[in-house]
């Protein structure tokens, strides 16, 4: 098979044409949840009549029915093919809002959201695999960063104009008339993803006989595949995903429209909310993310969910007359978090090899929704309590779980690219008094280059285009020290050598020089923070250091053994401390 998925040839931040096809089938399938106006949980309580406990019922057999599929559905899709897996998942996703449209009393939930959670199982792992073949590592967040914002610009405009329009309709029971436009929307969909998506497959041999039991045993190989890659720490994070995600599921809606008081037609900019914020940081982030590593960015997000969560509980137990706006302050909080969700899916994908990423997602999945099935319904129960009970759990359990997070490894390695020409010029800077003149003097004499001490950034560009090699020091060597055509050489002891070479090249006292050096140093430390962000000022002890990176081991020998042949014809050796 070729992938492609994790070829660093190319860091191109262009997306590929597959996942072009993933943002099309995205933004259709946001059109069909943005029509119902974010009033479909409201409406299943006030027009089809379930109440909190048959909500958080549903929620557990839609958990339920999520496990027994995903039990098998990773290993289909890796034996069969993810794209049928995918098609048939979409597919699937058109029933329930036929049936929500036909609906007459809250009975017919139960197979719809059966019928749902089947098809969710289906396309979560033929998706992470799918993504996965789809994108290279140094783009991969973009990627999904990409897709997820295309639907999050839908889901900004629609919600609020179908909220109005369904408002003007006849209200909450006009919201029928929006599942047959979602069930359309989301046919549209599968017959798209049908025809134009194409994905590289590595399917297992069709055509042994399969036996039932595989598919547990090919979650139990990759359950200590994690162990082996240190990921248990995310499966601890994933298995207490519940009390934190599927505990409120249902009920973000009704604590607004009936704990906040938010009017129906307002109810549309809550996913707005959402949308805008996510919808603007969701690039820069994700972006920033292919640079400084996944971890960083999921970690320093998490506090904004605990402030939406926060922000839901004052303003359910504080009611003043602007508490119905508080749930768009929560919702655009949400949006702000949301935004490391591509940062984590391209971590958890980047955490195993691509033929096992759907059996991978589907053992995180069924360890998740063994938990959800109970935590669902205890979600209804507590809601009957009192509202808020659901999202206090909500906030002090993410609160603790988080702790998890900094036990996962990081998946996201930056690395130099090697040096593409060999060096032409040498550059050469030093701590203050540490011998830089006597070392240019000798690379003139012997090697009769040409010295560069003091020039412009456009003299600097000039030299470094010259085809004859030059010695390029001080300050002028550490503006080119990152260019490609240059061996780079740091010359360094102790402040204390340093001053008694300069006394005894000055005639000054020790203690004055000494103290002229510390104040040079600064200077140095300054430019090396503003050109490399680097510390010289607080060095390991070292006699020689070596970029191995950039000196073949043979050379390195050599230097090494001429060191130390010549550091042991003289009588004292100062050693950097």
């Amino acid at each position: 098979m070729s992938s492609g998925g994790d070829d660093e040839s190319s860091s191109s931040p262009r997306i590929s044409s597959q996942v072009k096809v993933l943002l099309v089938r995205a933004v259709l399938i946001a059109a069909a949840g943005g029509v119902t106006g974010g009033l479909g949980i409201i409406y299943f309580k006030h027009v089809l009549g379930a109440d909190a406990v048959t909500l958080g019922l549903l929620t557990s057999v839609s958990s339920l029915s999520i496990l027994v599929s995903m039990l098998f559905s990773g290993w289909l899709c890796d034996r069969y093919g993810r794209k049928r897996a995918f098609v048939a998942g979409t597919a699937l996703a058109c029933v329930p809002p036929l049936l929500f449209f036909l609906a007459s009393d809250w009975v017919v939930l139960f197979p719809a959201y059966v019928v749902s959670a089947v098809g969710s199982s289906l396309i979560t792992p033929s998706y992470q695999y799918i993504i996965r073949v789809s994108t290279r590592r140094s783009n991969r967040s973009t990627s999904i960063a990409a897709v997820n914002m295309a639907s999050n610009i839908v889901a900004m405009a629609v919600p609020p104009v179908a909220a109005l329009v369904l408002m003007k309709l006849g209200g909450v029971p006009a919201v029928r008339y929006s599942f047959l436009a979602s069930f359309l929307l989301i046919s549209a969909a599968a017959l798209y993803v049908a025809k134009r998506l194409k994905v590289p497959e590595y399917t297992e041999n069709g055509d042994s006989k399969p036996s039932l039991l595989e598919p547990l045993r090919d979650l139990v190989r990759v359950y200590r595949i994690s162990r082996e890659r240190r990921l248990h720490y995310w499966l601890l994070f994933v298995a207490t995903g519940p009390f934190v995600g599927t505990v409120v599921g249902p009920f973000w809606s009704l604590y607004a429209y009936e704990v906040c008081g938010t009017p129906g037609e307002l109810m549309g900019l809550l996913p707005t909310a959402q949308a805008l914020t996510y919808a603007l940081l969701l690039m820069p982030v994700s972006r920033l993310s292919d640079r400084v590593g996944r971890k960083r960015i999921y970690l320093s997000l998490r506090p904004f969910l605990w402030l939406s969560f926060a922000t839901l509980l004052v303003a359910g137990t504080a009611k003043s007359e602007y508490s119905y706006l508080a749930p768009h302050v929560a919702w655009a909080l949400y949006g702000v978090f949301a935004t490391s969700s591509a940062s984590m899916a391209a971590s958890l994908m980047e955490a195993f090899p691509k033929e096992y990423v759907s059996r991978w997602t589907s053992l995180r999945n069924a360890i998740y929704y063994v938990v959800a099935i109970p935590v669902g319904y205890l979600g209804g129960v507590l809601w009957s309590m009192d509202p808020r009970l659901p999202f206090a759990v909500a906030l002090a359990s993410d609160l603790a779980r988080t702790l998890l997070l900094l036990k996962v490894p990081e998946t996201y390695i930056a690395h130099e690219k090697a040096r593409a020409k060999p060096p032409r010029h040498i550059v050469v800077y030093e701590l203050p008094g540490a011998g830089l003149s006597a070392v240019v003097r000798l690379l003139r004499d012997r090697l009769g280059f040409h010295v560069v001490e003091e020039a412009d950034e456009e003299g600097l560009r000039e030299v470094m285009r010259r085809r004859e090699p030059s010695v390029i020091s001080g300050e002028a060597g550490l503006r080119v020290a990152r260019e490609d055509g240059a061996l780079v050489v740091l010359l360094v002891a102790p402040r204390y050598e340093r001053a008694k070479r300069v006394m005894r090249e000055r005639g000054e006292p020790l203690f004055v020089a000494y103290k002229e050096l510390e104040e040079e140093d600064r200077k140095v430390s300054k430019a090396v923070k503003r050109y490399f962000k680097a510390d010289l000022e607080h060095l390991p002890p070292f006699d020689v250091a070596i970029n191995m990176q950039r000196i073949p081991p043979d050379v390195a020998e050599r230097i090494i053994e001429v060191a130390y042949i010549g550091s042991r014809r003289r009588r004292r050796r100062p050693r950097r401390r």
